[in-house]
């Protein structure tokens, strides 16, 4: 598991559509001043775009740089990331640190840092700077409860196993139609 740091901050906006982005500030919120025009350059978290242009920038990466991916990495980015989440599964431990560094270096060259890294496995979790490593296991401590929330659903890592939690709180009680 893993993540894209500021993936919508690392999509550029073209200038021809820098103005669909445009938000005025009054300084010291004097609205009787003259306003100050901001033109924003970069996708911003809270965008209605902005997930679907920094999924199609992530797409493009690989595809762009498709002979310096194996298969398997070029099929991670298309099949297990959720806009900057990546999550994924894999056989064994040496398969997971070599995708691990694949795209970790291939994705950088369009500009997205991967980090917060997790896995339930010791080796693959060495493989991996320390800087790079989600907060929960930067001291390599499995033997705590280690919940990690993906997607509206806990992942314990310790035991490999998924947990959903529901409301039921919504529901109208038994015998009673709303």
């Amino acid at each position: 598991m893993s993540d894209i740091e500021a993936m919508f901050h690392q999509v550029r906006v073209r200038s021809d559509d820098c103005d669909a982005l445009r938000s005025l500030w009054w300084q010291k919120g004097d609205l009787y001043s003259r306003p100050h025009e901001y033109k924003m350059r970069i996708h911003l978290f809270g965008g209605v775009s902005s997930p679907s242009c920094a999924s199609f920038a992530l797409q493009k990466t690989a595809k762009d740089n498709r002979a310096e991916f194996s298969p398997e990495a070029i099929n991670t980015v298309k099949r297990d990331f959720y806009v900057d989440d990546c999550l994924k599964s894999v056989g064994s431990e040496h398969g997971a640190i070599c995708l691990v560094k694949e795209l970790t270096s291939r994705l950088s060259k369009g500009g997205f840092r991967l980090t917060k890294w997790l896995s339930n496995s010791h080796k693959v979790i060495e493989s991996i700077p320390e800087s790079e490593r989600a907060k929960s296991v930067k001291d390599l401590n499995f033997d705590q409860t280690l919940i990690e929330r993906a997607l509206r659903v806990k992942w314990h890592v310790a035991s490999d196993t998924f947990r959903f939690s529901r409301q039921t709180d919504h529901l109208p009680e038994e015998g009673n139609s709303p």
